[in-house]
């Protein structure tokens, strides 16, 4: 799941150099909402785990 976020982020980065910046802008603040959120379910999940 990180490595598509990421993905996401540099397809961002070449939408904003390239064609169009505030399009870039949107998708790279999804991407960077997504992996704060996957980042929180990583530390919610270690912390509620049964083990």
């Amino acid at each position: 799941m990180p490595r598509l976020i990421l993905f996401i982020l540099c397809i961002a980065f070449l939408v904003g150099a390239g064609a169009s910046v505030p399009v870039g802008m949107a998708v790279a603040l999804i991407a960077l909402l997504a992996l704060g959120g996957y980042i929180v379910w990583g530390f919610v999940r270690m912390f509620t785990s049964e083990h």
